[in-house]
Order: structure tokens, then sequence, then C-alpha cells
């Protein structure tokens, strides 16, 4: 009985247990030009399929060995770009191999409901894609 109290002040910290968790992992793959390709799952978009890019933020491991931004696209400027799951996801960034990358793309609909907000995260390195 002393542990309810604990137990009980954990379970309320680690947020709502009805939204479900907005990290993702998204689906990378080399692309014809040796760039890579970013795809999201079902997942990515609401029942009436309309969650859309707000962000991709692209990183590099720096000499450091911290993830620095190097790139991001904010597209608040319409129109927003529709998310289509299992379709490539346009990234305007020349991606270099032997090099260390982590990529988010955020997509959300409409902005007052958090369960549609979703992070899709990849870590690669482009030498290491498969097409």
């Amino acid at each position: 009985m002393k542990n309810l109290p604990l137990i009980l002040c954990c379970f309320l910290l680690t947020g709502c247990p009805i939204h479900p968790l907005p990290i993702r992992a998204a689906i990378v793959s080399l692309k014809e030009d040796g760039q890579p390709c970013f795809k999201v799952t079902r997942e990515s978009v609401t029942v009436n399929n309309q969650s859309r890019i707000l962000s991709i933020v692209v990183n590099k491991e720096s000499e450091d060995g911290y993830m620095r931004e190097i790139w991001s696209s904010d597209d608040l400027d319409f129109p927003i770009k529709i998310v289509v799951p299992g379709q490539c996801i346009p990234v305007d960034y020349r991606f270099e191999p032997y090099q260390k990358y982590s990529v988010t793309i955020y997509t959300i609909v409409p902005p007052n409901q958090v369960e549609t907000k979703r992070f899709w995260r990849a870590r690669f390195e482009l030498q290491n894609l498969k097409a």
C-alpha cells in the first residue's frame, strides 16, 4: 500500500494513455539517383487522409559526435504537402556517403488534435541503404 502513491504518480507523469505515441520509424531506401527515399506507413494519415507535412529536419553527425541540424524545410506556406503512405517524400538536400544522418518528418492535421501529430524518424548512412 505504501507504493501505491508512487505507482500512481509514475503512471500520471508518463502522459495520457489514450493518445498513441507520436514517434514512428520512417522507411528509408535508396533511389536510382543514389539519394535516399523517405516513406511513411499508413499510420501517417488520419481516417480521412488529411495529414500534411509540417516540417522536415535533417541532422548530420558532427566531428564531436553530436547530431547537428544542417537543413530544414518548414512548409507553412500553401500548398502544404499531403502525406501519401508508401510514396517518397521529397527532401531538397544532397546526402553524402560515409556521413551519419538523422531525418525527422513532422506530420500534423489539424493543429488542435494531438492524436494526429506524428514524428517520423530515420537514422542512416547513405552507403548502407538498399534500393
